[in-house]
């Protein structure tokens, strides 16, 4: 497995078209869900770009994160331009799905110099809004299920003012009592078992998938991925595309018309047949509006 050595961390990375010119790093979700349902797009848009993918620090193929270690976003951050300058890339362009768009904000904020264009796909760059977004998505699921339990929670997420990692908890409390995988992965043009296929693989022992795990609290208990990350997008000077499945949750109506009426230089495409993987229901539509944005505008 290729690795690279940042922080004196051992981080899986993969370059895909390593004689273009033009270079796009994507920054993965979850947190912890890793690049490698990325892999596949990345293969497909290395025809034309450079593309680098990674594992983030403490995530599947990459070294674990202690228990007892200091971890979060800023850090993350400071390690991929660390990669971006061992790598002897010049400046890239940035792609962030879901989480990941909270972190390609704050790369692009904190170092604006190494960053052409911008792309968020299906980004959530407000944990509450989203998490109250997603509630009412699963509303008639869970109103139909006779489950007590999920239906009080479904009510506090839509109702509470929530300003710490409580809200965190009780999403995640919540997806629990969904049954429906492809409902609880919000996906819209596949199935669940089409969307497997992207990211299990035997060539990956079970132990690293448990290594996010660490990654994920972490961050939880730095409580940053809380913080409302809209506001920074008016600071970003850069070209943006923002990419949205019609039936993500995840990236709410409120954030898609925040990022409309306060951001000059944005384009937004809309995938019809898509939830909140359109890299994956919708794959070849996704190439071709990636390629167009970075090579033709």
């Amino acid at each position: 497995m290729p690795y690279i050595k940042i922080s004196d961390k051992d981080i899986y990375y993969e370059i895909h078209g390593k004689n273009n010119d033009n270079t796009l790093v994507y920054f993965h979700g979850g947190p912890g869900a890793s690049c490698l349902d990325f892999t596949a797009q990345a293969k497909k848009l290395g025809s034309k770009l450079k593309v680098v993918i990674f594992d983030q620090y403490g995530v599947l193929r990459s070294e674990r994160i202690m228990e007892d270690e200091a971890y979060g976003m800023d850090i993350q951050v400071k390690m991929i331009e660390e990669m971006r300058e061992k790598l002897c890339i010049d400046r890239w362009s940035v792609l962030g799905h879901s989480y990941g768009g909270m972190l390609a904000c704050l790369y692009t904020h904190t170092y604006p110099s190494a960053v052409n264009k911008l792309i968020l796909d299906c980004p959530s760059l407000d944990f509450i809004d989203s998490s109250k977004s997603v509630a009412y998505y699963l509303g008639d699921y869970i109103s139909k299920s006779g489950d007590n339990e999920a239906k009080a929670l479904l009510q506090k997420i839509k109702t509470a003012d929530y300003t710490d990692k409580t809200v965190f908890f009780d999403l995640m409390s919540l997806l629990e009592h969904i049954e429906d995988m492809q409902l609880r992965s919000y996906l819209h043009g596949i199935t669940f078992e089409e969307y497997a296929k992207n990211v299990y693989t035997e060539a990956i022992p079970d132990e690293m998938w448990t290594k996010s795990e660490t990654h994920l609290m972490k961050l939880i208990d730095e409580e940053k991925i809380i913080e409302n990350f809209l506001p920074m997008l008016k600071n970003i000077r850069k070209p943006l595309l923002l990419i949205n499945g019609r039936y993500d949750p995840a990236c709410s109506e409120n954030q898609i018309r925040y990022i409309k009426e306060n951001i000059e230089n944005v384009r937004q495409v809309l995938f019809e047949n898509s939830g909140h993987f359109p890299r994956i229901e919708e794959p070849a539509k996704y190439t071709q509006c990636v390629i167009d944005f970075l090579l033709n505008q």
